[in-house]
């Protein structure tokens, strides 16, 4: 055999060995699709996103409400919240998309994929019965403070504005008669969002709208805890403007005034809670 034959053979051997190396080191889809996931950090927002909004209910929860938030962050880990995702991918994506992602990725323009929302809709399908859960626990809490069952007419009060805790409420006791504490128990510091929304019963009726911080939550949780019974008062320059009596302990810091006012009123009433 000449010299030149047995180069030409080892050419040839060389060249079987690094396709089967190279075959041997190809991917496969799911790993393709982890290596997606992991490179837009899917899992991490996934766990933020539900970490900020089981936060606030559960140090609040109590009772079966508890149960359920504990069975929702066990479904929360990354194991499960991988396995959510690569079915998500799965469902969307052929295996040449999912070779185009990958690719994709690895260049320097993959930070363009993050100007289509598409791929958070998807992932979102799979999380509904999370979002559900969520859901229903918060509005569990948010039938528990009383309307008042007559028109509320404003009283003037020496008072900054907050919301304030009474003082030797007697249910018999006249509503101008009613004291409250030195001290809010809320301020506007607390407010995260306030906004004008307009009442389900009257479309006409405008209302104010609050959510209050994670650290706001809290002390609403215990404010309304403690007073079981009584009513609160929400003051709003040197005027009660609601005096709502709690019912239950309350989780998720929504609150809602509402009364005679008018959209100058609200409008006005919302820029001095806006105030910090």
């Amino acid at each position: 055999m000449k010299i030149a034959d047995i180069k030409g053979i080892i050419k040839i051997i060389v060249v079987l060995l690094v396709f089967i190396i190279l075959s041997s080191c190809e991917q496969d889809r799911q790993e393709k699709t982890i290596a997606i996931i992991n490179k837009l950090k899917l899992v991490e927002t996934q766990q933020t996103n539900y970490k900020f909004q089981l936060e606030s209910l559960k140090y609040q929860a109590t009772g079966n409400d508890s149960v359920k938030i504990i069975e929702i962050e066990k479904r929360l880990t990354e194991k499960e919240i991988t396995k959510r995702l690569i079915s998500a991918f799965n469902e969307e994506f052929s295996d040449k998309e999912i070779n185009d992602t990958y690719k994709f990725i690895q260049t320097s323009v993959f930070e363009n994929f993050f100007n289509s929302g598409e791929i958070y809709k998807i992932i979102s399908a799979q999380f509904k019965d999370i979002d559900k859960g969520i859901k229903r626990i918060t509005e569990n809490f948010s039938k528990n403070i009383e309307k008042p069952t007559k028109e509320f007419k404003p009283i003037p009060v020496d008072k900054i504005d907050g919301f304030y805790e009474t003082v030797n409420y007697s249910f018999s006791a006249v509503n101008k008669d009613i004291k409250l504490k030195d001290k809010p128990s809320l301020t506007s510091k607390d407010i995260q969002e306030v906004k004008k929304v307009y009442s389900s019963h009257n479309k006409n009726r405008p209302e104010i709208s609050i959510v209050l911080t994670k650290e706001g939550s809290r002390k609403f949780y215990l404010l309304t805890k403690k007073n079981i019974g009584k009513p609160l008062a929400i003051v709003i320059e040197k005027q009660i403007v609601s005096l709502p009596t709690v019912t239950s302990q309350i989780m998720g810091g929504k609150v809602s005034i509402s009364g005679d006012f008018s959209e100058k009123e609200i409008d006005k009433m919302i820029e001095k809670l806006k105030e910090k």
